[in-house]
């Protein structure tokens, strides 16, 4: 059994770190150089990282796991009220940005160039889909405390972690200052209560 969960964390690290390679800006330079039409690549790695995603979540469930210990009612209530609201802020988020997210704006708009999220959710906390995905997956394992789950939720939480960190740089680098004043006002990832000054 121990093997299994060896298995599924050398999986979940190899779906990371190609998600990171492939998402990289040395990557997409060489595909620029390699592809004539560079269009269809955001939707290639998109497609790409859903398929592999959805493989790799079925061979979690698959895998003989162990339970890890019994959820009293309390810790079955914040389960739903933690993975609800977390699938909700997700559903929030993906719904504002789906078309820069999935690369479908490139294919309609010519030189398209993001564009700073500062309002919505985003006046709240500036990675509200981490943390939505934070608050679904730990209220998952509040439902399902699996030892499988805990693997996949250790280490999504330490890659989200790492990559909001190099997130924040590559904002700051492509934002600026603008970024710098937003990143002054908006907390990472925990809301504050504080009213908000402009920026």
């Amino acid at each position: 059994m121990i093997f299994n969960h060896i298995i599924l964390a050398t999986l979940w690290i190899l779906y990371c770190v190609l998600h990171s390679v492939l998402a990289s800006e040395w990557v997409k330079k060489k595909m620029r150089q390699w592809l004539a039409d560079n269009k269809w690549y955001r939707i290639a790695y998109s497609l790409f990282a859903f398929i592999s995603l959805i493989a790799l979540f079925y061979y979690q469930l698959k895998t003989n796991t162990v339970q890890l210990f019994l959820a009293t009612h309390s810790i079955l209530t914040a389960g739903i009220i933690l993975s609800t609201s977390g699938l909700l802020l997700m559903l929030v988020c993906i719904r504002k940005y789906f078309m820069n997210l999935s690369g479908l704006r490139n294919l309609f708009i010519e030189n398209f160039s993001n564009e700073l999220q500062i309002t919505g959710v985003h006046r709240h906390v500036r990675h509200p889909l981490y943390l939505g995905t934070f608050c679904f997956i730990w209220g998952l394992f509040l439902l399902f405390p699996y030892l499988s789950l805990l693997v996949a939720n250790i280490i999504i939480t330490v890659y989200t972690l790492i990559g909001i960190n190099l997130e924040e740089k590559k904002l700051m680098a492509e934002f600026g200052e603008r970024y710098v004043k937003y990143r002054k006002v908006v907390p990472k990832l925990f809301p504050s209560l504080k009213p908000k000054e402009e920026f």
